[in-house]
């Protein structure tokens, strides 16, 4: 159990320390959200059932959120400035090494069908 969330976790370690939280400006934060709605920093969350990443960067908020197995969409509301693509493209680059390594809950339920399938053929 000392392991739970490890990937969510050093995500977000590897985010402030790339970015120190300047509590005057707020220049950075990150939320992770599960498909119970259960936040990073809640007793229930659980990284296997990951939904979504949030990022506020400054004043401009943006998601990665998973839509199917596997595949994540990036949405923004905003305009960015020509002058933050740098900042956003490390802090994607960061989100995605780290997402990359969750054993999501789906990967074993695909697996399950699969197996299913190939077992009554």
């Amino acid at each position: 159990m000392m392991n739970r969330n490890k990937n969510t976790k050093a995500m977000l370690a590897e985010l402030r320390e790339e970015y120190p939280i300047d509590y005057e400006t707020e220049n950075i934060r990150g939320d992770v959200v599960d498909k119970n709605d259960n936040y990073d920093d809640y007793a229930d969350f659980d990284e296997s059932k990951l939904w979504e990443v949030r990022i506020l960067y400054f004043d401009k908020l943006f998601t990665i959120r998973r839509k199917y197995t596997d595949l994540f969409e990036i949405s923004d509301d905003n305009y960015l400035d020509i002058h933050d693509l740098d900042d956003l493209g490390k802090i994607i680059n960061i989100v995605g090494k780290h997402l990359k390594k969750i054993n999501y809950e789906w990967r074993n339920i695909e697996w399950m069908k699969i197996s299913i399938t190939w077992l009554k053929n």
